[in-house]
């Protein structure tokens, strides 16, 4: 049952059993003004709340130097527990484990790489 949703350019945002969801739309291309609505669209669909995130990157098309580093900085991450990223795509499989290296190694929550959805929100659970 969602809870909480808020839609965006970039992606469709919503609470479900105590994990936010965020799937991004096709093709799309994130810079760091995208990127700040879409931690601001989270944070109201989840209501202010401490919560692990799903995130489905396998439409993303861009995402800027900026935007990896918002993503990354504690305010990017603020209010998260943990955050699964999701791909069913080898090329973003590469660019989400190139995001994590880089860019998201220095967050304060745990993240994870998965290319299978079940196993993604299994492992979220334990972050409710």
């Amino acid at each position: 049952m969602r809870n909480n949703s808020v839609a965006n350019p970039y992606a469709n945002i919503y609470l479900e059993e105590g994990v936010v969801y965020g799937i991004y739309r096709e093709g799309v291309s994130i810079d760091l003004n995208a990127a700040k609505k879409i931690v601001e669209d989270r944070k109201i669909a989840s209501d202010y709340s401490l919560v692990p995130m799903f995130v489905d990157v396998t439409n993303v098309k861009v995402l800027s130097k900026e935007a990896r580093d918002y993503f990354g900085s504690e305010e990017g991450s603020e209010l998260l527990s943990a955050s699964a990223i999701y791909t069913n795509s080898r090329l973003s499989a590469f660019l989400a484990n190139f995001l994590i290296r880089v860019n998201l190694h220095k967050t304060i929550i745990p993240v994870r790489l998965f290319t299978d959805r079940k196993k993604a929100i299994k492992w979220l659970q334990q972050y409710r």
